[in-house]
């Protein structure tokens, strides 16, 4: 499977994935996991919005298959999101 570079906002992760969409995909899950568990926490709420927003994605996700900054495919996150609740993608 290959190895896809994924940014959007703060977050840059390294996923295996099929396709640069299914890769698109596993970062949006991957951001609402991580959001989830820092809202699952009772630390105080100044504390919780400054963790979550480190795992939120930016208006766009880039993926690439070279690296980090190189010439990216784009996909707009509101898309993502419709696909990703759509269960459009299959997980492995």
């Amino acid at each position: 499977m290959p190895k896809y570079y994924v940014e959007s906002g703060r977050v840059r992760l390294v996923l295996d994935a099929e396709t640069t969409e299914q890769a698109a995909i596993r970062a949006f899950q991957w951001s609402s996991d991580r959001q989830a568990e820092v809202y699952a926490e009772p630390p105080s709420e100044l504390i919780r919005e400054a963790e979550a927003s480190e795992f939120q994605l930016d208006d766009e996700i880039t993926v690439n298959e070279t690296g980090f900054g190189n010439d990216a495919e784009t996909f707009d996150t509101l898309d993502i999101a419709a696909l990703w609740q759509g269960g459009a993608f299959i997980w492995y």
